[in-house]
């Protein structure tokens, strides 16, 4: 009995291991999605948008929960209008796993009336994946940027630094997470108070990123400086971009309850 005891306790050590390098499960509201509309700015207000950013004039980010094949998945979307009347959408997954999120991949899409064109980045750290498309390995701990949209909306003002992967440039870069504080910010018409995360890769050698989240759960994104991967065509030059809330479900669901 000792001895089963024993291999019964490494096997639980041995899985909370496993899940220790994943974020937190973010929360969702009971109507089981949360969206944001945003503004697309410039990081730096002295520089302009590049021509491949300018033909947008605003995006929707939205969570929700997505049933693939019986199991169920978080599910992030950025929703962004074309001038000519085509649409960009990236699409990601996160799997559930005791509690936290592992990212599963994300499917990339360009909408040309009928005849959409898309490309699939699968992440394989080991485990299933729903996802079909091309294959990259990479740490079980590793986010998009747009992935961190939804995953960080978990983190309250006392959680500790935390290390994880950011794909950047087509490759996993080590990075760590801090709480860096509370401030004020102007968006959705008013004052609002915001949490505020910053990311920075390991020794400087990366990116790095700011992301603002109102301080009452479920903690919407209310604005974002860093990266644009997720608002680019494939191919295209990555510029750093400051995103605004405009809108959000959260905002409209307490004009509603008014």
């Amino acid at each position: 009995m000792k001895i089963a005891f024993s291999l019964l306790a490494g096997a639980l050590l041995s899985a909370s291991a496993a899940f220790a390098d994943l974020l937190p499960l973010p929360p969702l509201p009971s109507e089981r999605s949360l969206w944001v509309n945003f503004e697309i700015l410039p990081a730096d207000r002295s520089q302009a948008l590049p021509p491949s950013l300018k033909q947008i004039e605003s995006g929707r980010l939205q969570a929700e929960e997505a049933t693939i094949e019986g199991k169920v998945y978080r599910k992030t979307s950025i929703v962004l209008p074309l001038a000519n009347g085509d649409r960009r959408e990236l699409i990601l997954l996160l799997a559930e796993e005791n509690g936290r999120v592992r990212m599963l991949g994300f499917h990339r899409v360009l909408r040309h009336k009928d005849a959409p064109e898309g490309k699939t980045t699968v992440f394989q750290s080991g485990d299933p994946n729903p996802l079909n498309g091309d294959v990259v390995q990479v740490p079980r701990d590793t986010y998009s940027f747009l992935a961190l949209f939804t995953a960080l909306s978990s983190f309250g003002p006392q959680a500790p630094p935390a290390p994880l992967h950011v794909w950047f440039d087509d490759a996993p870069v080590a990075a760590d997470l801090v709480v860096d504080g509370a401030e004020k910010l102007d968006v959705l018409g008013a004052e609002t108070s915001a949490l505020r995360i910053r990311l920075k890769a390991h020794e400087g050698k990366g990116p790095e990123a700011t992301y603002w989240f109102g301080e009452q759960p479920p903690h919407a994104l209310l604005q974002y400086r860093g990266p644009g991967d997720f608002l680019t065509a494939q191919g295209e030059t990555v510029p750093n971009v400051m995103l605004r809330a405009t809108a959000s479900s959260e905002q409209v669901r307490a004009l509603l309850k008014n």
